[in-house]
């Protein structure tokens, strides 16, 4: 990868930050927080487990099914961030976010929000916007 900038913080000040542990996501843009929301990630320990690291929103897409080998979900707001189909999205058929939810209730290894929280990240983001997921 190709930093986005020549300083201390190669990433720059706009990017979504993920916080498996807590179940937690927050939006910054040009240094300002957009939007947070608490999330339900992949199943850990799984298959199914979200994975770590740096990557960055390489498509934005309205209105589409996500279909694997035992699903086909219907989402508003997709934004991949790995050729492994990861990506953040809404997820409608979440009756809640954030606890434990993730470990009995998780995605394929997606990050699942709320409708208005997909819609504001969608709105204001872009191909290439660092997302930053890890543990803590």
């Amino acid at each position: 990868s190709k930093a986005l900038q020549r300083e201390t913080n190669d990433i720059g000040n706009t990017y979504i930050e993920v916080n498996l542990n807590e179940q937690h996501l927050w939006f910054y843009k040009d240094g300002k927080l957009i939007v947070e929301s608490d999330i339900v990630s992949g199943i850990p320990n799984t298959k199914r487990e979200t994975p770590t690291g740096v990557f960055k929103i390489w498509s934005r897409e309205t209105n589409r099914y996500l279909t694997g080998a035992t699903y086909r979900s219907w989402v508003n707001y997709w934004m991949p961030i790995s050729w492994g189909g990861v990506g953040l999205h809404d997820a409608l058929w979440q009756s809640s976010f954030g606890g434990n939810r993730y470990k009995t209730n998780g995605s394929h290894g997606c990050i699942n929000l709320p409708l208005d929280v997909a819609k504001t990240i969608y709105e204001n983001s872009y191909i290439g916007i660092p997302v930053i997921i890890y543990k803590k």
